[in-house]
């Protein structure tokens, strides 16, 4: 682990001689600090290790939310910062590497490997993907032979390490970790499930899965049919159902289900059903224990 006492640590690679490798960074806060200002990172690729806590990134406009064991590649030229939100408390390593090739080889890797593997690294950024145990171990140990004097030897093992962290990197983005549609529609289910008494976010459940919500939208309308907002009133009319069969009055179970007010509930039942919970109430000889 990184020894020294600051909060944050932050090494020019390239100072040192490691070409094509720019800041490489730890900070461990124990509470939140000022938000991450709105800027770029021109012709580089920063590759964010997020090992506890939590943090939101605003990239291309689009919100990503980063828990523990996340890892996002950000891309080049590419605007970004923590929106509206602080730097929370919580642990991250950070590693910039430029894709300018007037800037040498990578750890003295022939051109062609250098230019593969930044390029593949650079297709698979803006997502989110698991990081790995040994992947941390490395970024630790990475730190700690940077803060000890230099040698050769150590020249060595830093290059072995860098090198280390960009392969083990693009592998993880690379493994099919995540789950199958119907794996995360179960997912997004059981969360609404959970949260059906109150207002649900699309932000939200485009997190659970690990995607921007750009990306959520067209996926989701792609797998169900319908629109996140669209299905997650069917369901809570669904429940709405069972609750009026329990007997309970509509401004409760409009209450029970999140809704700002019973007559904004009553339009979203008769949409969904075709009548009315009053008229449902009739239909079904059941009489609530209040009037509404």
């Amino acid at each position: 682990m990184p020894n020294n006492k600051a909060e944050r640590t932050v090494i020019n690679l390239n100072k040192l001689g490691f070409n094509r490798f720019l800041q490489f960074g730890h900070y461990k806060y124990t509470e939140a600090k000022p938000k991450l200002e709105n800027h770029i990172h021109e012709d580089s690729i920063e590759l964010c290790f997020f090992l506890k806590g939590q943090q939101f990134y605003r990239i291309k406009n689009e919100l990503f939310q980063l828990k523990g064991n996340d890892i996002i590649i950000i891309s080049p030229n590419t605007q970004h910062s923590t929106g509206t939100y602080p730097e929370d408390k919580g642990e991250l390593f950070w590693l910039q590497v430029s894709l300018n090739e007037q800037e040498g080889l990578l750890c003295n890797l022939p051109s062609h490997q250098t230019n593969s593997l930044l390029s593949q690294l650079t297709k698979n950024s803006d997502i989110i993907f698991k990081g790995a145990h040994s992947l941390k171990t490395s970024l630790e140990e990475l730190m700690t032979e940077l803060q000890n004097p230099t040698s050769s030897l150590t020249a060595l093992k830093i290059n072995h390490l860098l090198i280390h962290v960009l392969l083990e990197t693009l592998n993880l983005a690379q493994t099919p970790t995540q789950e199958t549609s119907s794996e995360r529609l179960e997912i997004i289910n059981q969360y609404i499930m959970d949260n059906l008494h109150r207002i649900i976010y699309v932000d939200e459940l485009a997190s659970l899965i690990h995607v921007s919500t750009g990306y959520f939208k067209p996926w989701f309308r792609k797998n169900t049919g319908i629109t996140p907002k669209e299905y997650i009133n069917r369901i809570k009319i669904e429940k709405a159902k069972i609750l009026l069969s329990q007997k309970k009055s509509v401004t409760q179970v409009a209450f029970d289900l999140g809704y700002n007010s019973s007559q904004y509930f009553a339009t979203s039942f008769k949409k969904f059903t075709g009548i009315t919970p009053k008229s449902f109430l009739l239909s079904h000889k059941l009489f609530p224990k209040r009037n509404s």
